[in-house]
């Protein structure tokens, strides 16, 4: 028989880099002290559970019901309360500052804080506040925090990331091939080259970056899965030219330039699941690849 028991809430942590503090500034959470003695303790974080969602049902005219429009999930809204127990009163004012300063307004889109959580599947997402940061002064040497904010990409993502390459065969007019045994044989196929699994552990979608490495001639990726493609027709790399893919943007770059995806792109993501993906092209060269950097979702 299991008993049941609060064990409390998991550790985790808020941290950021702004361009004044090159070594980033993080706050740890229930993980004990930190280098200046304070501790710092989740009391609440509301909003981890689900996003809301945006969208409507349109009254029929003239009839009962209505039409069901598209409804997406809405930005994430988070509060949090955390506290921070400090040796001294001076050292609480360290932990005011620092808590104040590691939560951004937002001044540019990227502007961005990482909040993580570490349930038994540690998980992350991207934030800024979303109105005021209040604080309660219990003693003199403890503050409680509460902070209010939103997370633009309503995912919660793994806090490791993951990354696979797969290398496309060369292609050539060849020749001619002498087998040196006798058929009917079996032979282990194997991945055929240019094609990889790539597996999304999470329960909602997300959105990969795909890097491709040249020689390459019009090429193309496919989530052969779902039968959709992005090909790049008007697209030529050298030995030592890079392509980034942004699914989640819907855009590329070649060496750092914009390049566009032929109008017929159907953009792609990763479903929850094994997901089979496939570089082709009119020619490749040895050396040739593809790599797909991604982070599981979950919503």
């Amino acid at each position: 028989m299991t008993v049941s028991a609060d064990v409390g809430f998991w550790s985790g942590s808020l941290s950021y880099a702004p361009v004044y503090a090159p070594g980033g500034l993080e706050v740890s959470i229930g993980t004990g002290p930190d280098a200046n003695g304070i501790s710092w303790i989740w009391q609440t974080i509301d909003g981890w559970d689900s996003p809301d969602v945006v969208g409507q049902v349109i009254q029929r005219s003239a009839d009962h019901g209505g039409w069901p429009a598209s409804q997406f999930y809405a930005p994430r809204v988070i509060t949090v309360t955390v506290m921070a127990s400090a040796p001294t009163q001076a050292l609480r004012d360290t932990a005011r500052a620092v808590f104040q300063q590691v939560i951004p307004p937002g001044i540019s889109p990227n502007d961005l804080a990482v909040l993580t959580y570490n349930e038994p599947v540690p998980k992350q997402a991207l934030v800024r506040r979303s109105g005021r940061i209040t604080e309660q002064k219990p003693t003199l040497t403890d503050v409680i925090f509460t902070a209010n904010l939103v997370a633009p990409d309503p995912r919660k993502y793994s806090a490791q990331p993951k990354s696979s390459t797969a290398y496309i065969a060369a292609t050539s007019a060849g020749g001619g091939l002498v087998v040196p045994f006798t058929v009917p044989f079996t032979l282990d196929p194997g991945t055929p080259p240019g094609v990889m699994t790539v597996t999304n552990a999470g329960t909602f979608e997300t959105r990969p970056v795909i890097t491709l490495k040249g020689p390459l001639t019009a090429p193309k990726i496919s989530n052969v899965t779902y039968g959709m493609t992005v090909p790049f027709s008007q697209v030529t790399l050298g030995a030592t030219d890079v392509l980034t893919v942004d699914m989640d943007a819907r855009a590329a770059s070649l060496n750092g330039s914009y390049r566009t995806a032929d109008l017929s792109s159907a953009w792609w993501v990763l479903e929850p699941g094994a997901n089979i993906l496939e570089l082709g092209s009119a020619s490749a060269g040895s050396g040739a690849s593809f790599t797909c950097s991604w982070s599981d979702s979950w919503m």
